[in-house]
């Protein structure tokens, strides 16, 4: 959820009891399944700020892991000119956890495309290179933005970019055995690296594919896999495993800066630019060679043949690649995450040849919207499962078209929130073999 003006709002929407001492003229400026986003006055500085106020006073481990993890990665980042300023934090009288954050009056970027249409080669270029290098500074600083998408990208007040909402990023710390731990939840799907999408670790790789999937949004208005994304959960995540990137299709567009993009989003990540800084050094580089070429665009951002405009600083649904090394009903792989897994999952025989029928508990968290079934070591979805439109007690969903006589190894993931973000939540592998 990103923190600067969604919409506008004629009257405050926190009662003054609930606003955190020191912020004053509270006006709703945008609202997430977490927590919900202010426009306030600080009345120390007199200067406008974004107020994060998370909902409840009674939050459970797992949201007060995730705040302290904003808390924790933002600040270490936040003098960054490109990613958006902390400037205090602590909790309301009503014990609720709030964050005070810089105000960017320019809304964000998914606001501006979704408003104006697709932006100018020329800033799109830009605004990657700014990027890149808040991108650069976070993984210097042990920390993985990992939902880098056009929504968490805001605009200042002067005009610049910056990153934001860092709720869901990797921070690393060091665990009781020493070792490197992280702390994750959730991803936006859409963005998602296929790695991601494969439960696998996350790395500085992957918000490397998630900013190309941002600039190919910004350059074509819609996500690269928008199509599938319109068609339901599993032919997007399909489509994205499969990594079948559709061309940009649009006039103007340096073949160099496509190739790039499609660098920066290959189905591996040691097929991607090594770094945020590296990928920033070519983005400024073929930034100064189209400023000089011109882009046949009547909105173009003035050229400059400086190299400041574009310089760098010295530089969770889940398939199941990693859960079916080991194939057979004798052995079953853990969930990622114990306790947000779909229970109890079981396989029988379906009506028909090559059905098998996939049952399990229903949830009793109330965020959990639907399940997703998936198959196989290259992590099929087969079937997703909305509670809004399913009032069975025992949910299930029947798999047509199999191999007969094979083994089938099958396991599940929630869908949770609003905004198709999953959670690291895989069941875990039940096979059985349809008749």
């Amino acid at each position: 959820m990103a923190v600067g003006e969604r919409g506008t709002a004629s009257q405050p929407q926190v009662w003054a009891p609930e606003a955190p001492e020191g912020y004053e003229d509270l006006v709703r400026i945008d609202q997430g399944g977490f927590a919900t986003i202010y426009r306030a006055r600080d009345t120390r500085f007199d200067r406008a700020v974004a107020l994060k106020v998370l909902h409840s006073e009674n939050l459970t481990a797992r949201q007060l892991r995730r705040f302290r993890t904003e808390c924790l990665a933002t600040g270490r980042v936040s003098s960054h000119p490109n990613i958006v300023t902390v400037y205090d934090a602590g909790t309301t009288r009503g014990n609720r956890p709030w964050l005070a954050m810089e105000y960017c009056s320019g809304g964000s970027l998914a606001s501006k495309v979704a408003a104006q249409g697709p932006l100018p080669v020329a800033d799109v270029i830009s605004i990657g290179a700014r990027l890149c290098s808040a991108l650069s500074a976070a993984h210097e600083s042990g920390i993985l933005h990992r939902d880098v998408k056009p929504a968490n990208v805001l605009l200042t007040t002067y005009g610049q970019p910056a990153l934001a909402d860092f709720g869901i990023a990797s921070v690393f710390t060091a665990d009781d055995t020493g070792s490197i731990a992280t702390e994750t939840t959730a991803y936006t799907v859409v963005h998602a690296a296929p790695e991601i999408l494969e439960g696998k670790a996350g790395s500085p790789a992957a918000d490397i594919y998630s900013l190309g999937s941002t600039l190919c949004t910004l350059l074509t208005g819609k996500a690269p896999f928008a199509k599938e994304a319109s068609a339901g959960l599993a032919p997007l995540v399909s489509r994205i495993l499969a990594n079948d990137l559709p061309a940009l299709a649009r006039p103007g567009v340096p073949p160099e800066l496509e190739q790039l993009l499609r660098r920066c989003m290959a189905a591996e990540p040691q097929g991607r630019p090594a770094s945020a800084a590296e990928l920033g050094l070519a983005l400024s580089e073929l930034g100064q060679r189209f400023s000089a070429w011109g882009d046949g665009e009547n909105a173009v951002a003035p050229r400059t043949k400086t190299r400041r405009r574009f310089l760098i600083p010295g530089i969770a649904l889940v398939a199941l690649t990693a859960l079916f090394l080991s194939w057979g009903p004798s052995r079953q792989a853990a969930p990622t995450t114990a306790g947000d897994s779909p229970r109890n999952v079981a396989v029988t025989q379906g009506l028909h040849k090559g059905e098998l029928i996939v049952s399990w508990d229903r949830p009793t968290r109330d965020d959990v919207l639907a399940t997703v079934v998936y198959q196989g070591a290259g992590a099929r979805a087969r079937a997703v499962v909305r509670y809004a439109t399913s009032p069975r007690t025992l949910p299930e969903a029947t798999l047509r078209g199999l191999a007969s006589g094979h083994q089938i190894c099958l396991s599940a993931a929630h869908l949770v929130s609003m905004d198709d973000v999953v959670t690291h939540s895989l069941s875990p592998v039940v096979c059985a073999v349809p008749r």
